[in-house]
Formats: C-alpha cells, structure tokens, sequence
C-alpha cells in the first residue's frame, strides 16, 4: 500500500526554485512524485517533498553528505533508497546551497 502523500511545501520550493534559477536561469518548475520539483531540460534536479527537498547529485557526493550528516537517504513514500538522491531538511536549504548547485551541475552533465 502507498504512504501517502505529505503536503508538499509550496513556500519552500518557490524559494528553491528562486535559488536554482540564479544558479542556472533555464532551470524550470515541474512535478515528481505528486511533488513541486526542479528539472533542467528533461533532467531531474529535485523536488520538495513534504517538508523537505530530495536532489539528486552524483553518487559519491550523495555518500559524502549521508555519512557526514548533512543528509539522509531519499526515500518517497517509503520506497526503497534511490542511488543518486539525498534529502535534506528544508529549513537547512541556505545551509545547503553547494549540494543544490552540485545537483544542477549533474542534471547538465551530458550522458
């Protein structure tokens, strides 16, 4: 069964939004998950998801941030851990700016 879905918070992410476009001016609005969230082209940057912001960023910096405590694991919904996606605390999103300029640098990376 689906967890269900918190609020996402709309004040959040218009200000992650904000923050991500003086980074990168073609980062645009979308959704993920049911959930407010950031893409560069089709690429995913992240999302708010309830209280909090999921990014995803490159596997070794995803490690770094968990095992230094800046972060934890992303897991909407209950789902299991994705590779490559972190969550951070909302509050915590001045605190955060590298790892949401490291996730837009990875949405450009080309592949």
């Amino acid at each position: 069964m689906k967890a269900p879905s918190p609020p996402h918070d709309r004040v959040l992410f218009e200000t992650l939004l904000a923050e991500a476009r003086q980074r990168n001016p073609e980062v645009r609005a979308g959704a993920m998950f049911g959930a407010p969230a950031l893409f560069l082209g089709r690429r995913m940057i992240g999302c708010v998801f309830g209280p909090d912001i999921g990014l995803k960023v490159p596997a070794e910096t995803a490690a770094r941030a968990i095992a230094d405590g800046t972060a934890s694991t992303f897991r909407p919904y209950g789902k299991p851990a994705m590779r490559e996606w972190i969550e951070i605390p909302g509050k915590a999103l001045s605190a955060n700016l590298v790892l949401i300029e490291q996730a837009i640098l990875f949405a450009g990376e080309p592949r």
